[in-house]
């Protein structure tokens, strides 16, 4: 946003962050994402108006009816009517709609063998179709079954590694008592990472079902966001003690979320659990206990290490950290994962309407919603689980999940991959 934008529209600012990076041109910042929904698609509307040369888009549209036009006499027509009549050959969608399927302008062949040509292909385009679906969904099953044993078996690690530095590190000292800061930053990747295997088994349901698109986002942006965090606390470009800054992080806001959580439903509320291989339940990281000492402990260890801790309106924070600001500077990122946060997150807040009326518009007519079609909006399904599988093939110095992902990254990205 520009500062006359920001005076024009009275936008809330704030001074930059210390840890942001990015270049800044003047004192305060703003979010452009706080003006209202419509005014900010007007101010984008008349920017990209006022670039747009009005000739070339009437030429490109008259070229595009004139294209459409001959398509139609060369190839025949698709037809929908409610009633066929003795020249159609008639198709029911699962919908209940009717289709009447002609050779209108095309003499060339006769009408009948034509459309039964045509309705052939069709039922092959949708049994291929469906094949695909179904190897992509086995492909994110295998994902999230490899994430389930990486996420609950201990982690091997080369002698060289930062996981096997990280064991060297001095226990981290919670009240009266201590744990080893290697696992301390395991755990708070591993609870992550169950949590990105769960959703993934959910993104796999709904791309089967094609029931719904934009569950099949909502849930790909959540597969992103817990593959983000658990990246963050097993980053090998810090040092040990800014990972830990960033575990005990994560554990000061799942912990004021169970006591929030828990004053909501006016009950107790673990604020978190997690089955570790032998079937017992840990309790060494919060589970049955007292959130706020846990709290207090970790406030008091910081304080101890010389570490600042903002207290925020919802939670402390040992260090900043945000799905916006990691999604752009974690080390292993290829360039997508801002879009693949953004493009989920505007699509589930509802700013592109209508092109969520547009699928289920045709899911309407052709009685399924093929969410596995959407890569466009649900890519956090692909960069998230690729984004920590390469940190903590640095982290660990082993690589895993190789073959696996390999084949899945194929399905996502072409649409068909290797059966």
């Amino acid at each position: 946003m520009t500062e006359q934008q920001i005076a024009d529209h009275q936008q809330p600012t704030a001074p930059p962050m210390v840890s942001d990076r990015r270049s800044l041109c003047g004192t305060s910042t703003t979010q452009a994402e706080a003006m209202l929904p419509d005014v900010l698609a007007a101010v984008l509307k008349a920017a990209i108006t006022s670039h747009r040369d009005m000739r070339v888009l009437a030429a490109l549209l008259e070229q595009e009816e004139e294209e459409r036009r001959r398509l139609l006499q060369s190839r025949g027509a698709v037809v929908a009517k409610e009633h066929g009549t003795e020249s159609a050959i008639s198709w029911s969608e699962p919908s209940g709609r009717v289709w009447r399927v002609t050779s209108e302008g095309d003499t060339s062949r006769d009408g009948e063998a034509w459309a039964m040509d045509f309705l052939v292909q069709l039922r092959q385009g949708r049994q291929e179709a469906h094949a695909r679906r179904d190897a992509l969904a086995a492909a994110v099953d295998e994902i999230a079954d490899g994430f389930t044993q990486l996420g609950l078996k201990s982690w091997k690690s080369e002698r060289m590694s930062p996981a096997r530095e990280d064991m060297k590190a001095p226990d981290v000292m919670l009240g009266d008592r201590s744990e080893p800061a290697a696992t301390v930053l395991r755990y708070e990747s591993a609870v992550n990472i169950l949590s990105a295997a769960d959703q993934l088994r959910g993104f796999a349901v709904l791309l089967r079902a094609e029931k719904s698109l934009m569950g099949a986002v909502s849930v790909a942006r959540g597969v992103f966001e817990a593959c983000l965090w658990a990246t963050a606390v097993i980053d090998p470009t810090i040092s040990t003690d800014e990972r830990l800054q960033r575990a005990l992080t994560r554990r000061l806001a799942r912990l004021s979320a169970g006591i929030r959580l828990r004053r909501t439903l006016g009950g107790d509320t673990d604020a978190d659990q997690l089955v570790e291989s032998d079937g017992d339940m840990d309790d060494a990281h919060g589970t049955n206990r007292d959130p706020a000492k846990d709290i207090s402990d970790i406030l008091a260890y910081a304080e101890d290490r010389g570490w600042p801790v903002k207290r925020g309106r919802r939670t402390p924070e040992i260090t900043p950290l945000s799905i916006d600001w990691l999604s752009e500077n974690l080390e292993r990122r290829i360039g997508i994962e801002g879009y693949a946060w953004t493009s989920g997150s505007s699509m589930a807040h509802g700013e592109h309407a209508a092109d969520t009326a547009a699928w289920v518009e045709l899911s309407q007519d052709i009685g399924t919603a093929p969410a596995w079609l959407i890569q466009l909006w649900s890519n956090g399904a692909w960069a998230g689980p690729r984004l920590l599988l390469a940190t903590h093939a640095a982290y660990t110095g082993k690589g895993s999940l190789r073959r696996e992902y390999q084949r899945f990254e194929e399905l996502f990205l072409s649409g068909a991959g290797k059966s």
